[in-house]
């Protein structure tokens, strides 16, 4: 009778950690791809694009520094903002 529980408990196990390893594989590819995204977004910046921040901030890029960009927004404010929260190159 133990030996029934046993190989189920050891199919249920099995089974659970090939679950971890689909969710993990599947994680890994994701993380690598928005890397990707990022590498190549931060490599094409350039002044006069106009780019969106994480907070939703839309504004043009006027100029590209190491860590900061300035970004001029619709009200002729100019922001200093960390280069890494931009999400997307609008135009």
């Amino acid at each position: 009778m133990w030996h029934s529980i046993l190989a189920v408990s050891i199919i249920m196990i099995a089974f659970l950690v090939g679950m971890a390893l689909v969710c993990y594989v599947f994680n890994f590819k994701n993380v690598k791809r928005q890397k990707d995204y990022y590498r190549k977004l931060h490599q094409e910046l350039a002044v006069g694009q106009q780019v969106i921040f994480l907070n939703g901030v839309h504004g043009t890029l006027t100029r590209i520094g190491h860590e900061t960009v300035d970004v001029k927004t619709k009200s002729d404010a100019v922001m200093e903002i960390s280069r890494f929260a931009i999400t997307e190159i609008v135009g």
